[in-house]
Order: structure tokens, then C-alpha cells, then sequence
């Protein structure tokens, strides 16, 4: 009995020895596997993430779009309105100094005219052609 015994303790020992191995690489399997899965929810956890985060920046990115084309709009309005007060500007500027250039030239031909009906007097109102001229060149400027 003692062969018996001792091969029956060795076949118990290795059995249990190949179960305790055998649970311990079950045991790993379910662990890797347990890894494996938490790891996949993670990745489809981040994954959810960043799809809304993406949709997120592109409703940012519509808006902004959106206000960058009403910007411009308004910035194109604005200086179309500008351009328009310059023009009309110019062209008052333009008409005043027409005005101006006519009167002064209206008045110079009045004041000759003057000047020359004084000379043309017999006798000739040289005197009064001169007060005249120095009046004008005294900086004394004809009445509107």
C-alpha cells in the first residue's frame, strides 16, 4: 500500500498541482479578457468624445461662417455708403470751387470794366482806375 499510497498522494499532488495551473491560466484568460473589454469601452467611450467634440466645432464653425459673411456684408454696405459720401463730397467740392473761380472771374470782369470805363472818360479818371487796382491788390476782396 505504500506504492499505492505514495503513487496515489504524487497523482493527487499533480492533479492538484495541474488544477491550481490550469485556474491560475483560466484566471488570466478572464483577466486579459476583462482587460480586453474595459478597454474596448474606453476606446468607444473616447471615440463618442470625439465625434462630439467634432460636431461641436463644426456648429462653431457654421456660426462663425455665418458672422464672418454678414461681416462682410456689412463692411461691403459700409464702404459702398463711403465711397458714395466721397463722391458726392467731390463733387460739391467740385461745384463750390466752380462757383468761386466764376464769381471771382465775374468780378474781375466788372472791376476791368470799371477800370476801363474810368480810362476811357475824356478826360481819363486815371486816379480813380488806381484806388481801384490798389484797393484789389490790398487784399480788399469784391462784395458777393
Amino acid at each position: 500500500m505504500s506504492l499505492v499510497a505514495t503513487t496515489a498522494a504524487t497523482a493527487i499532488a499533480a492533479a492538484s498541482a495541474a488544477a491550481a495551473v490550469g485556474t491560475f491560466f483560466v484566471y488570466f484568460y478572464f483577466v486579459h479578457r476583462s482587460e480586453a473589454h474595459a478597454a474596448r469601452e474606453e476606446a468607444m467611450d473616447l471615440a463618442e468624445t470625439r465625434g462630439a467634440v467634432i460636431d461641436d466645432l463644426r456648429r462653431r464653425l457654421r456660426v462663425l461662417e455665418r458672422q464672418l459673411e454678414e461681416t462682410t456684408r456689412a463692411s461691403e454696405t459700409r464702404q459702398n455708403e463711403l465711397q458714395a459720401a466721397v463722391q458726392k463730397t467731390e463733387a460739391e467740392a467740385r461745384e463750390n470751387a466752380y462757383r468761386i473761380q466764376q464769381f471771382y472771374a465775374t468780378s474781375l470782369a466788372d472791376l476791368l470794366g470799371s477800370v476801363q470805363a474810368d480810362l476811357e472818360r475824356d478826360p481819363p479818371n486815371v486816379e480813380n482806375a488806381l484806388a481801384r487796382v490798389r484797393h484789389l491788390l490790398n487784399g480788399e476782396r469784391p462784395a458777393a
